[in-house]
């Protein structure tokens, strides 16, 4: 259906793990099930579901392994103990690892979208079992990816990991998903604009890893989101096929990359900190693509805010002068994250800057200026555009869409910096000493 990303595991086999990618109607009967004999080793294939995810796809996948004589457990991923759906956490790993092992499994089948792909994803990279993934929802990018988002001690970090050997997607089914999960999957592919104008910061003022290719991938991806979002109300078929395909590109790309970099910058950091605190503090949170949809309009935001900024107006002494000693800034941490401090203090030390440090990169900005709008242009997109787009697929545009009360949205703009060590427009916004009022100028529009 799409010979591009034929063409793409092709070109970057050494670099993937996948080897398979069936996206169309009836996959499991056009190329996909074929896929799995030619993948993954014979024996026994636990195949891992939750009672949402068997009725969308599970029991259909079943009836093609057993119609063609293959072997198979059904493996339940159980509800978290409130009843709410399962969350991907080094207990569930742990869980399912086991059960491979127990099973003898020679491979493993996740079927669903984001929790269940990353809990079969790590548990079988950490167990040396190849995988395959039957998509539900159009819902994340981290179908193909070669990492999985886990909870790891209140903290969501990223997890290197083996892609899935093989991914179907049928349409039909990815187009009957709830649409907030297919909202997610377009909120999460808006960020590209903002993070690769992170990326592209990144490498300029620190000298972090930046790759053309992957880049190239991303820009394929884009394409095939023209014109879709106002067709995904109506569960349009090409247009959630689209939207499917540009998905699993920003995946590969992130393979590419060997990192998750390409497509995910300030925006995703916005969107984890309010899945942190939600789970710490029984607070409101949404769909992670749902968020990053409202994460990416904020951080567009600051980026007009900093390219609006004269440079003659940096005064880089007193910025410098102004750096806490970490001791003390950790102490501010501690007061901020409370519980999750301990989670939180190690990835916040990697990413605070020396003084020395401070002093080189505001240099290179405000010296280099023309520099900084040639490189974040290349990709970066209006806030409004955005939201414009967003809005034709009804998708939210506005903290309070997500359950999120002014308060602690302004937290997760000013704060979630501290949470992973990856340099954003919310890193360089702090650094210049204006992320406190620019966020405050971001809610007026968007709490």
């Amino acid at each position: 259906m799409f010979p591009i990303i034929d063409d793409l595991l092709s070109r970057f086999q050494s670099r993937l793990d996948t080897r398979a990618l069936v996206i169309g109607h009836h996959a499991m009967e056009e190329g996909g099930l074929q896929a799995l004999q030619d993948h993954l080793p014979k024996g026994l294939w636990l195949v891992a579901v939750d009672d949402n995810t068997w009725e969308a796809a599970g029991a259909d996948v079943a009836a093609h392994l057993d119609g063609a004589s293959l072997t198979w457990e059904r493996y339940d991923v159980v509800p978290e103990a409130d009843g709410g759906d399962p969350i991907c956490t080094d207990d569930r790993i742990a869980a399912f690892e086991e059960a491979l092992k127990a099973s003898k499994a020679t491979a493993a089948i996740a079927v669903g979208a984001g929790t269940i792909n990353d809990i079969v994803k790590m548990a079988s990279h950490n167990a040396g079992v190849p995988m395959a993934c039957v998509g539900t929802a159009p819902s994340m990018n981290g179908y193909t990816s070669g990492i999985a988002a886990v909870l790891s001690d209140g903290v969501k970090t990223t997890n290197p990991c083996k892609a899935p050997a093989v991914i179907i997607a049928d349409v039909d089914v990815m187009a009957n998903a709830p649409y907030r999960m297919i909202c997610s999957g377009l909120g999460d592919l808006m960020s590209k604009p903002v993070s690769n104008a992170d990326w592209q910061l990144s490498a300029w003022l620190t000298g972090s890893f930046h790759s053309d290719e992957a880049m190239e991938i991303i820009e394929a991806g884009a394409a095939m989101l023209k014109d879709v979002a106002p067709l995904l109300p109506d569960r349009d078929r090409e247009a959630v096929a689209g939207l499917t395909a540009s998905l699993m590109l920003s995946g590969l790309a992130m393979s590419v990359a060997g990192s998750s970099s390409p497509a995910s910058g300030g925006e995703h950091l916005i969107s984890h900190f309010i899945d942190m605190t939600a789970i710490a503090f029984d607070e409101p949170h949404d769909f992670h693509g749902c968020q990053v949809g409202v994460g990416t309009i904020t951080s567009a935001f600051l980026y007009e805010k900093l390219q609006a900024l004269d440079p003659d107006t940096i005064d880089i002494d007193a910025r410098v002068d102004a750096l806490l000693p970490w001791d003390d800034y950790e102490a501010l941490l501690r007061e901020r994250f409370g519980p999750l401090f301990d989670a939180v203090v190690t990835h916040a030390r990697k990413a605070y800057p020396t003084p020395e440090d401070l002093r080189v990169r505001l240099t290179t900005l405000k010296e280099g200026w023309p520099e900084l709008k040639t490189r974040v242009g290349r990709t970066l997109q209006t806030s409004q555009a955005i939201e414009d787009e967003l809005h034709s697929a009804k998708c939210p545009l506005r903290f309070s869409d997500l359950g999120v009360e002014t308060d602690r949205a302004r937290r997760s703009i000013v704060h979630s910096k501290d949470i992973r060590n990856r340099y954003t427009i919310l890193h360089l916004a702090w650094e210049l000493g204006h992320l406190d009022h620019w966020a405050d100028e971001a809610l007026q529009r968007l709490a």
